[in-house]
C-alpha cells in the first residue's frame, strides 16, 4: 500500500479527485490547509505572485494499492495545473 499526500487549489481539487479515482485509488481524504500555511510554504509556489494569498488549497491523502501509485501520481500530475506532492509512504505500517 502507498499513501500520497499532495496538496492542490481548492479550485482544481474536484478534477483531481475524479482523476484519482479513475486512476484506481482506494480511499481519498480531503482537508483544508490553513491559509497561514499556505502563504508561507507557498509563497514562491507561484513564481513569487499573490495567487498563494488569494486562493485556498485543499491537502488530498491518497491510498492506493502499490501496482496503481504509479497511474495515480500521474493522474495528479496531468490534472493539476499545480500541485505539490508533500509525501509518498510505503509499506504495511504508514505513520
Amino acid at each position: 500500500m502507498k499513501r500520497i499526500i499532495i496538496v492542490v487549489s481548492a479550485s482544481e481539487m474536484k478534477a483531481v479527485r475524479k482523476a484519482v479515482f479513475i486512476a484506481g485509488a482506494n480511499r481519498l481524504v480531503i482537508s483544508p490547509v490553513p491559509q497561514r500555511t499556505c502563504i508561507i510554504e507557498f509563497g514562491d509556489w507561484y513564481c513569487g505572485t499573490s495567487i498563494a494569498k488569494r486562493e485556498s488549497h485543499m491537502q488530498l491523502e491518497v491510498t492506493s494499492d502499490d501496482s496503481r501509485s504509479d497511474a495515480i501520481i500521474s493522474a495528479i500530475l496531468s490534472t493539476a495545473h499545480a500541485a505539490k506532492i508533500e509525501n509518498i509512504f510505503t509499506g504495511s505500517v504508514l505513520p
